[in-house]
């Protein structure tokens, strides 16, 4: 019988990140993206027979919102949920959709990559999330975070993104505790490493020169790839591509305001 535990979260919440950790953790090292999710599969592209019917536990990373009849719900024992504050999940989404822009960042003019910016800010904060996303059976960002936090049918642990960014190491511990994985402080520390940013990004370069498929290179990326889009960091140097404007963070606030101080978001 399967033994799941589900790594769930919104879109570009930190979920590519931990599961780098958890490999880490669970494997020793990280040597490519196409380990990890062999190590952590993805319940939309990857799940196989070994994962299912293996003797421990399967941590499977989904971006689904919860539903009663999801699949593998007779097999969950447990689930970790990362929260992250909504407006940088809003912004990070934003960039990662610009790096599958193809060429607009080459081609288009700073007034066409403005408007393409505002079209879609507005229409994810009219819709709660992006519209592909509610097609998906991912949901609004707040169907998606009370639908997680509202099971009361297995254990569930919230690792907010911000705390595990701060302190990753006594995060790291605390997800593995749930898990029920025994790690000393070193084998921790050895797999945070190996998940830190400039290990991360090396390993994401290294793919995309050799285009060796994986979720740091998919062809259908190759412009953004040209054009400097990268998975860790979001552009070659390293800052990111685009900010709300004051007039967006006020209507995004307003639009996710009431969820936001029910979780203690200012």
């Amino acid at each position: 019988m399967a033994k799941i535990a589900w790594l769930a979260s919104y879109p570009k919440s930190g979920n590519t990140w931990l599961r780098f950790l958890l490999t880490g953790v669970l494997a020793g090292r990280v040597t490519s993206s196409a380990q990890v999710a062999r190590q952590v599969p993805d319940i939309h592209d990857g799940v196989a027979a070994h994962h299912l019917y293996g003797k421990g536990a399967t941590v499977v990373k989904t971006h689904w919102k919860y539903w009663p009849e999801i699949p593998l719900r007779e097999d969950t024992i447990g689930v970790v949920y990362v929260l992250r504050h909504p407006i940088e999940v809003l912004e990070s989404n934003l960039n990662y959709a610009f790096m599958r822009s193809g060429n607009l960042r080459n081609d288009a003019s700073a007034e066409e990559v403005a408007a393409f910016a505002r079209r879609w800010v507005d229409g994810y904060i009219e819709h709660g999330g992006h519209k592909s996303f509610l097609d998906f059976g991912i949901g609004t960002w707040d169907e998606n975070v009370r639908s997680w936090l509202g099971v009361k049918r297995f254990p569930q642990l919230v690792v907010r993104y911000e705390r595990l960014r701060a302190d990753t190491a006594e995060e790291l511990g605390r997800i593995c505790r749930f898990l029920e994985v025994e790690r000393s402080a070193d084998q921790l520390d050895t797999a945070i490493a190996a998940a830190s940013r400039d290990a991360m990004s090396a390993i994401e370069e290294q793919e995309i020169a050799s285009r060796v498929p994986g979720f740091f290179y998919q062809r259908r990326n190759q412009a953004g790839y040209e054009a400097g889009h990268r998975f860790v960091g979001r552009n070659r140097g390293g800052e990111a591509l685009f900010e709300l404007t004051e007039e967006q963070r006020n209507r995004a606030m307003a639009r996710f305001a009431p969820i936001m101080a029910e979780l203690g978001y200012s």
